[in-house]
């Protein structure tokens, strides 16, 4: 695969496209492409500004989570400086959870991540009617989890307030766990993900008889209608202001993962389920959602033939674009910039089409690439290129 190292890009946007588009998409990841932490990064505001004056689509595909697309895409508009982003350009990393309503949205689910109600909320306009999370479990008994001195307060405040679906014998039933961003009270939420999978059929507080039992499968392990779990973001880590990178969701799952090896002599976790970025869902989920903001943009069904990722994580961003199979034969090109989690010079796990310092730089490169710009500067000084 070939690589493209453009050491001499000025992140400059022509003034005009050489032709209108009518080919072209993007999709970008934000934390480390068009903000870190809370900053702004260079070139992010102009680039999305070039895109909408030009009439080409873009979506946001982030691992990001813990508020609804609409809150979320005001809150990245605020901070860029631009009020005319949409939610319908959003796709964050548990907007997959909306395919399981039908299955799922008249049943108790336990929900984590977040702070105070705002993930219950999330889940209720999903769609989801009966949601708990680990602060009602912890409000109702308290001896689920001991150790809990300093957060005490915080689960009594917002716990308590959940719709809970009794069955008809009167006990309450989980039919699945939602991890919708990473969650703040790792002991107390591996704790009662735990007790739900050692459980007889989803009944918090009881286990299943089949447990350790060597002649069934899996050692007699999640085999008794314990509830599935779904992740939604399997990232390790993620850019912040912080010099190095900081845990994320994905760690959160690697914890679960070794506590349940531990506990079970090795045993499968079986119906784990994870969607986000690199999965194939998200980006199923993603190119639907690129396809109808074309649409709505354009009131007819558009020609899109590629759509350049621009992300930071060549784990995430890169490798889910390389490994995606497009439902509508569009395909999918890879940019990595070096303004997040990728540390420049470092050779990525996943092979990009092209390394870019910043998203204006990334951009500039797509459209030359698609043949909308000359980028007559290039042609000046040789740019390097990298076959690997």
């Amino acid at each position: 695969m070939e690589i493209f190292l453009y050491s001499h890009l000025r992140g400059v946007l022509p003034r005009k496209l050489r032709k209108h588009n009518d080919q072209i998409a993007f999709a970008f990841d934000i934390d480390g492409v068009l903000i870190r932490s809370k900053t702004v990064l260079p070139g992010a505001k102009e680039s999305l500004e070039f895109l909408q004056r030009n009439g080409i689509p873009f979506i946001f595909l982030t691992n990001n989570g813990g508020a609804t697309e609409k809150d979320h895409v005001a809150l990245l508009g605020k901070r860029l400086g631009l009020t005319s982003l949409s939610e319908h350009q959003f796709v964050q990393s548990h907007s997959p959870f909306k395919n399981l309503v039908p299955s799922l949205g008249n049943k108790n689910i336990l929900v984590l991540g977040g702070v105070g109600n705002k993930i219950r909320e999330v889940a209720n306009s999903y769609g989801f009617k009966h949601v708990l999370t680990s602060s009602d479990i912890y409000k109702a008994d308290p001896t689920a989890y001991p150790q809990v001195e300093i957060t005490t307060d915080y689960h009594l405040k917002h716990g308590g307030s959940g719709n809970i679906l009794l069955g008809p014998d009167g006990k309450v039933k989980f039919s699945a766990v939602l991890v919708w961003s990473s969650p703040r009270d790792w002991g107390l939420d591996l704790q009662v993900i735990m007790d739900l999978l050692l459980s007889e059929k989803g009944h918090l507080g009881t286990r299943s008889p089949m447990n350790g039992d060597a002649k069934l499968p899996n050692q007699g392990y999640l085999q008794d209608e314990q509830p599935a779990v779904h992740f939604s973001n399997p990232d390790l880590t993620y850019a912040t202001s912080h010099p190095n990178p900081r845990a994320a969701q994905g760690s959160f799952r690697a914890a679960l993962e070794g506590l349940w090896s531990a506990t079970t002599g090795g045993a499968k976790l079986l119906n784990c389920k994870t969607v986000g970025k690199p999965t194939q869902e998200t980006y199923i989920f993603g190119e639907k959602t690129l396809m109808e903001w074309e649409k709505r943009m354009n009131g007819e069904d558009g020609k899109i033939r590629t759509v350049y990722m621009v992300g930071d994580n060549p784990s995430s961003d890169i490798q889910g674009a390389n490994n995606f199979t497009s439902r509508h034969g569009t395909e999918w090109k890879s940019i990595l910039v070096e303004s997040g989690v990728h540390v420049a010079g470092a050779e990525p796990a996943h092979k990009p089409d092209a390394v870019m310092e910043t998203v204006a730089e990334a951009v500039e490169w797509a459209l030359w690439d698609a043949k909308l710009s000359d980028l007559e500067h290039i042609r000046e000084t040789p740019a390097t290129s990298e076959s690997v």
